[in-house]
């Protein structure tokens, strides 16, 4: 113990002495620590990122220890449902169906026709006019509005309308009977 009150301690750390209780030795000072040099809002986006990473770990792992726990036969299941396309949507065709604005001229209206006949897209009246059914989506291009149709490919049985029914309904897709019986638009 002598040996270690006698060193001298330097004046940033203070250490209290056993030996020797009425020496006064000089305080820490602490560290200043600052944040990186980043915006209020970067620095927002940060602490979310470490605070949401967690939880998208944690269903990974979850998924893991739960698959540790199943049979050959339940992992081939799990797969097989996953691959499977809905079998709803199996008999249903969707499309795309564009339509010049109200508001645009009539020689940009001109134009989409001529680009429409050009391209070799069928007409689509059921819309209105001038609306064509394009083999490319168009959402986003000015001018144009575009949506999507979808129709049973075949007439569908009772129970198979009353599936179709109740998933337009659970998908919110409203009726759209311009296009025929029992289409929608999604």
């Amino acid at each position: 113990m002598a040996y270690a009150s006698a060193t001298t301690a330097s004046p940033d750390i203070r250490m209290p002495s056993v030996a020797m209780p009425s020496v006064k030795m000089p305080s820490v000072t602490m560290p200043n620590l600052r944040w990186l040099r980043l915006s209020p809002r970067a620095r927002a986006l940060l602490m979310m990122a470490i605070m949401i990473s967690p939880t998208f770990l944690a269903d990974d792992i979850g998924y893991c220890v739960k698959r540790l726990f199943m049979t050959a036969d339940q992992i081939a299941d799990q797969i097989a449902e996953k691959q499977a396309p809905d079998s709803m949507l199996t008999r249903v065709r969707i499309f795309q169906v564009a339509c010049p604005a109200t508001d645009t001229p009539a020689a940009e209206q001109e134009r989409w026709a001529a680009d429409a006949a050009q391209h070799g897209w069928p007409q689509y009246p059921q819309a209105g006019p001038g609306c064509f059914n394009p083999n490319r989506n168009l959402l986003g291009v000015v001018g144009l509005k575009v949506f999507g149709v979808a129709c049973p490919k075949a007439i569908l049985s009772v129970a198979d309308q009353r599936r179709w029914v109740a998933f337009t309904a659970n998908h919110d897709w409203t009726a759209y009977p311009q296009a025929g019986e029992g289409c929608v638009d999604p």
